[in-house]
């Protein structure tokens, strides 16, 4: 099966929104997952900041946090090594929004992969097809942006990520390929309720996690390989090797 990358998006702050890179792309890495990726959080817990990974709930994330989503409106232009290395420039973008107590913490992870929403070095894939097919069932419009992706694709058939990695194994069982990056797909995305944040609004409005569930049990999905989840959209792979991801690049499941 193969599609085409049709958007790059990397999250430099944790929870906040994302930054489209239609020119860059993104640089997927073994170590990092996305270089530059949910770089910064903003830490809600008491107590010293975390050195290792742990659960985004322990961040001001959408899932718990209302506002955290809406557009910065950083752009492609403004992601240079300014805003990717300078903690200064992006306390300045944390705290000047409404939606942070002010005691809260950015945390820096040096580039790290330890501040990522899973304890591995992801990239994540979101299959357009698969988001009409769940605008179609629930009858309203579902905006890609709410589910948080690194990359958008075109091409496949609805749910063919799900079809294609059917029960949890190694993951050199579901293989990829995107331009010259080569992946191992790890693991089906579960969804919590950051994706029932509007990225407009960034009020909880719609009630997604029940209405993915519903289409699932109607398509007779056993749920997500690792927990059995059906709250699910999109999937998750590892890279084997460094390289650029950009937008036309063809993705090759299998």
């Amino acid at each position: 099966m193969q599609g085409i990358v049709a958007r790059t998006v990397v999250y430099p702050v944790k929870g906040m929104a994302g930054i489209h890179t239609p020119s860059r792309g993104i640089m997927a890495h073994t170590r990092h997952g996305v270089v530059g990726d949910r770089r910064y959080a903003v830490y809600r817990k008491k107590g010293d900041p975390p050195t290792g990974w742990k659960p985004k709930g322990q961040f001001h994330v959408c899932m718990n946090t209302e506002g955290v989503g809406v557009d910065h409106g950083i752009t492609e232009e403004s992601l240079d090594a300014h805003f990717m290395l300078n903690s200064a420039f992006v306390r300045g973008l944390v705290f000047g929004s409404a939606c942070f107590p002010e005691d809260s913490r950015l945390v820096d992870s040096n580039g790290q992969w330890l501040l990522a929403d899973s304890n591995k070095p992801y990239v994540s894939f979101l299959n357009l097809a698969s988001v009409r097919e769940l605008e179609k069932h629930l009858r309203v419009p579902v905006d890609p942006r709410r589910f948080r992706m690194n990359v958008w694709v075109e091409g496949l058939p609805p749910f063919a990520e799900l079809e294609y990695v059917q029960s949890f194994g190694e993951g050199e069982k579901y293989p990829m390929q995107v331009h010259g990056v080569q992946l191992h797909i790890d693991d089906i995305a579960e969804r919590c309720q950051a994706i029932e944040q509007d990225p407009v609004s960034g009020t909880w409005d719609l009630a997604l996690r029940e209405g993915i569930a519903s289409l699932m049990r109607e398509r007779g999905y056993k749920g997500s390989p690792h927990r059995g989840k059906l709250e699910v959209m999109g999937w998750l792979a590892i890279p084997q090797n460094n390289d650029l991801i950009r937008e036309g690049h063809t993705v090759f499941l299998g």
